[in-house]
Order: structure tokens, then sequence, then C-alpha cells
């Protein structure tokens, strides 16, 4: 209950700021034509959608000439203010950029940070997206904090269209330690293995790694590959982490690990078997489900 879950890839969010929306933009445009004397601001008002405001601009001559606009999003969602920041290039344009707008602030709504939603999507910090998991494209990294173990961080990311067929994206966990055993050489450090090899959850045929650094950081890994363009059930990649002596968001940081191999392996082991879905989606096991 004293656990607290970091969003890796939410949106930025501004609580409680909704009536200062005008103010939150007038500094942005102040920054961005500060940052350089030949930004230029293209576009500034109300968005393509019901409660979203919009900021274009060009942070330079040079981006301007290459046609990379930047585009700031404001999503006005009951008392806070949901930020996104887009811009045209890795194949975006602005015509596309608009439209994914228009779904996002059709699709999203407050969230209190204690309510479960019993529909699919995925939950950010104060709000709420509805996602049809047997659609669009999902990356979500998500960690774990737990008050009671400070040090402790457990760490989730599930790539739903990780690109199997790029070199080095088909190799399991363990080939990937190989090959990094292998370039590092004498290099590697000297960790002491606690447990290693396959391990299936939930259906995922997954591998695993734990291992103690020489600082007497316990560093855990398990990694499930997919097919090349995964389904949210079965993603490209879907991957966790848990790491102990962590201070300040830096490994190894800590004075100690608050738990001993014994303690760290058990608590990997309960966290991975509680690694499911909030709710159902198209081609999850019956036993990754949370809320039946």
């Amino acid at each position: 209950m004293d656990s607290r879950l970091a969003f890796g890839r939410d949106f930025p969010t501004l609580p409680n700021q909704a009536k200062d929306i005008e103010k939150v933009m007038k500094a942005e445009r102040a920054k961005i034509l500060k940052a350089r004397n030949t930004a230029e601001i293209t576009y500034f008002g109300k968005g393509p959608a019901p409660d979203t405001w919009l900021i274009r601009s060009y942070k330079s001559v040079s981006a301007k000439e290459l046609e990379l606009e930047g585009f700031r999003i404001y999503h006005v969602v009951g008392r806070h203010i949901f930020v996104n920041s887009r811009g045209t290039d890795n194949g975006a344009t602005a015509e596309s950029i608009l439209r994914d707008t228009v779904e996002i602030a059709r699709d999203l709504r407050p969230r209190d940070p204690d309510e479960v939603p019993t529909d699919q999507g995925l939950c950010h910090e104060f709000g709420f997206r509805r996602l049809d998991g047997a659609k669009g494209n999902v990356l979500t990294q998500v960690g774990l904090h737990m008050a009671a173990l400070p040090d402790v961080v457990f760490s989730v990311q599930s790539n739903q269209t990780l690109n199997a067929n790029f070199p080095g994206n088909s190799d399991g966990l363990l080939k990937l330690i190989a090959d990094r055993k292998r370039e590092a050489g004498s290099n590697y450090p000297k960790l002491t293995t606690l447990r290693e090899g396959k391990k299936k959850i939930h259906g995922w045929d997954g591998e695993e790694s734990l291992v103690r650094r020489p600082d007497g950081t316990q560093d855990f890994e398990w990694m499930f590959i997919g097919e090349n363009g995964g389904s949210v059930a079965r993603p490209g990649n879907l991957s966790v982490t848990m790491r102990t002596k962590v201070e300040a968001d830096r490994i190894g940081a800590a004075k100690a690990s608050s738990l001993n191999d014994e303690e760290a392996i058990a608590l990997w082991d309960r966290l991975l078997e509680g690694l499911k879905f909030r709710v159902a989606v198209p081609g999850a096991p019956a036993d990754a489900v949370a809320i039946r």
C-alpha cells in the first residue's frame, strides 16, 4: 500500500493546473523563442479537438529549412494538463500528429491515483487512456518503488512492435549476456550468479539471470522475446529488471542492499508471479489476468 508506480513513458502531467493553461503556454512560447534567435512560432492556440491546445514551432532556421516542425500539445483533462511533445521526424507528418492528437483527446480521461479501471487501456499518474488490446502499437515502461525497501526498484518494459528481424532484437537474454562477456573479455565484472536459465511466466517462455555485483548490488533480469510485430498479449519484447542498492536513480549508490540474496530471490519470484494484465486482452491466458 505504501508503494508507488513511476511511469517511464508517460504524459508529463501538470497536476491541478488546468485553470492556468494560458499561463503555461505563454511560458513555453517564451522558452522556445529564448532558446534561439531564429526560432519561430507557427501556431499558438486551440488544438484540433475539444480541450486541446497547441504550439507549433521551428527551433531554428535550419529546422524550418528541413521541415522539422515541433508540436507541443496540451490536453486539459479534468483538473490536470497532460503534455505531449511531437515532431515531424521519423516518418511523422503534421497530419498524422494532428490525427493522433484527436484520438488521444477522445480516449483520455481523468483518473485518481488509487482507481483501478476495469476496461482495457493504459494508466497514467492522473489519467487513463482507453486502448483496444487487439489494436494499436503500445510501448509501456513502468517502475515499482517500495517504501519499505527504498533501495529496491522493480521495472517492466513491454515493446509490442519491436522488429525481431533487426540484428540483435531476436536474441534471448542468455545470448545477450554471453555476447557481453565475450566482448568485454577480462574487463567483464566478476559477478556471483545466484540463478540463471529458462523461466516461464504465465505462458511467456522467457529467460532470467540473477546475479550479485561485487559491491553487493543484486541485479536481476528476465526477458521474453515474441514474434515480429507482436500483440499486446505477446509483445515483441517483454523485459523485467529488479535492482537493489539504488539511490537517487543510481544503481549501487546506496550504502547497502536492504535484502540478502535469499530475500531478494523470494521478492523477485513473488513480483514476477504478480506480473499480469490488469484486465483481459486478446490472447492473454486466464492466469495472466488480474481482474476477471
